[in-house]
C-alpha cells in the first residue's frame, strides 16, 4: 500500500514538472499526476505548450525580454533580435 502511494506521489511531481515546463499550472499538474498516476504524467506529456506563459516567465524572472520591434522573446543578454534582425542595445531592456 505504501509503494502505491509512493508511486502516485511520484506521478504528481512528475506532472508538476512537466506542467511547469510547458508553461502551465504546476499545482493543476500536480493534481493530474496524484489522481491519475502513470496516465497523468502521460496527459502531461502530450499538453500542448503555453506560449504566451513560458514568455511571462522568462520576462518575470528577468531571464528574457521582448524585442520592441517584433515583440518576440530574445534573451536578456542578446544586441540583435535572433527573430527580425534588429539591433537591440542593453539600455531598451525596460
Amino acid at each position: 500500500m505504501e509503494i502505491a502511494i509512493i508511486v502516485w506521489l511520484l506521478c504528481g511531481i512528475a506532472s508538476a514538472n512537466i506542467a511547469s515546463n510547458k508553461g502551465r499550472s504546476s499545482g493543476k499538474g500536480f493534481i493530474l499526476g496524484f489522481v491519475l498516476g502513470p496516465l497523468g504524467v502521460l496527459i502531461a506529456f502530450t499538453l500542448a505548450s503555453n506560449a504566451k506563459g513560458i514568455e511571462q516567465k522568462a520576462v518575470s524572472e528577468g531571464t528574457g525580454r521582448k524585442c520592441p520591434y517584433c515583440a518576440e522573446l530574445v534573451k536578456l543578454e542578446a544586441i540583435k533580435c535572433r527573430h527580425c534582425g534588429s539591433d537591440i542595445s542593453a539600455q531598451s531592456a525596460g
